[in-house]
């Protein structure tokens, strides 16, 4: 027991006292974690870890939905905010249909923008002169909706 209770603690600590920016990408590698693990208990078909990492995926992905900020964001948070809600509506027809292949999709829309913001915030500790690479972000939106 007491091994759960201080894993429990040492993540509560690690998330309140994380930056803001790592926060996000830890937030892109849990959800992109859950779907792997929805997308293995598919295939095993076991339909209830299927079920219950994809809730904890959409879960993950409808805070990010709801953490946009629209008026600093501008267009690449309302570009955003239609992406998610297109991934949230793609893992809505990956649990009706049984679907493997949505849950992958979505992975991959996922992991580009994760990429994205990873080379931005990794790139701001490393040059404090980075402001350009918020352009990233931009570019990987615009290559997740031409993938689309």
């Amino acid at each position: 027991m007491y091994g759960k209770n201080a894993h429990n603690a040492y993540q509560t600590v690690q998330v309140t006292t994380t930056d803001r920016g790592r926060l996000l990408l830890m937030m892109y590698e849990g959800a992109i974690k859950f779907l792997r693990q929805s997308k293995a208990g598919l295939e095993a078909n076991d339909i209830a870890k299927f079920c219950r990492f994809l809730s904890k995926a959409q879960a993950i992905i409808a805070e990010l939905m709801n953490t946009l900020d629209f008026e600093k964001g501008g267009d690449i948070a309302r570009d955003l905010d239609r992406l998610y809600d297109f991934m949230l509506f793609y893992l809505t027809e990956a649990n009706l249909n049984r679907d493997p292949k949505r849950i992958v999709k979505v992975i991959g829309l996922l992991d580009t923008i994760y990429s994205a913001y990873k080379e931005i915030i990794e790139g701001q500790k490393a040059d404090a002169t980075a402001p350009e690479k918020a352009d990233a972000v931009g570019e990987a939106v615009r290559r997740v909706q031409i993938s689309l």
